[in-house]
């Protein structure tokens, strides 16, 4: 973390100490490290920092029965999970099922196992755990392209290879035990961000758990984006796909004339 960071941490911890106490149940206070991540060429991944207390309104409060779950998610968007059949001795695409709203990252970080923080009707609720995130209502298609109708126990083979991926890629990420706590009040986690990250709007969301149930939750938006050189690539082959692949192809055309001009001289 660097200097500014530690700062920004310092003032943080010093209003939190001679601010004045909450008049309500326990609430939380966080902020992240750095709310803005830019992608450059030379990126190869990053991590932020969360960073908290819990402002409590009485010495009763301050028990061991309570958990911090962090979970970062986002940009969402469409995901075709394409499952493979051997055809005449040919390994080819069969059925797909697309998924409407997928988090292109997922980081989960709690001070407990999730199984121990809550219920499965919770987690299930708030979307906390990789394996309780809603992808919306899938869509599924045969190798001709109609649209059929798959049995749960196949739908749920989608979903756990979906995930799969995602892991793989290390964009799905579940790190219990990943906060800690300094002292009573104070709590701290890391969450890293792979190089293969998407751009977008993130969100960062502390929640507050205690009995197993939901006490208090806060949001902070997170933005990565491209920066510099990148930044005009990426914008320009979304905005312009067709004026893009033309370059493209014109440069390295251009670039094999070169080459094969350069060779004919030798």
């Amino acid at each position: 973390m660097s200097a500014r960071y530690r700062i920004g941490a310092l003032l943080f911890l010093a209003a939190l100490m001679f601010g004045g106490a909450s008049a309500h149940a326990a609430q939380l206070v966080t902020d992240l490290s750095e709310h803005q991540i830019r992608i450059r060429s030379n990126f190869n991944g990053t991590q932020i920092l969360l960073f908290g207390a819990i402002e409590v309104n009485t010495a009763d409060e301050r028990d061991l029965d309570r958990d911090v779950v962090i979970v970062v998610s986002g940009p969402a968007r469409p995901v075709t999970v394409r499952r493979k059949a051997r055809i005449a001795g040919i390994w080819v695409n069969h059925d797909s099922l697309t998924f409407p709203k997928v988090p292109g990252y997922y980081a989960v970080a709690s001070t407990r196992p999730l199984e121990v923080t809550a219920g499965v009707e919770v987690l299930q609720r708030e979307q906390i755990g990789i394996d309780n995130v809603d992808f919306g209502a899938p869509l599924a298609q045969a190798m001709d392209g109609s649209v059929e109708i798959l049995p749960p126990d196949e739908e749920k083979n989608f979903v756990k290879a979906l995930i799969r991926n995602k892991k793989r890629e290390k964009l799905y990420i579940s790190d219990p035990g990943g906060i800690v706590f300094l002292g009573q009040t104070l709590f701290r986690a890391t969450v890293d961000i792979p190089a293969n990250v998407p751009v977008g709007l993130y969100t960062a969301t502390v929640f507050l758990m205690r009995n197993g149930e939901v006490v208090d939750a806060i949001s902070s938006p997170l933005y990565i984006d491209k920066s510099g050189l990148e930044r005009f690539l990426y914008r320009f082959a979304h905005n312009s796909a067709l004026l893009y692949g033309l370059l493209v192809i014109l440069g390295a055309a251009l670039a094999g004339w070169i080459a094969s001009a350069v060779l004919r001289e030798r």
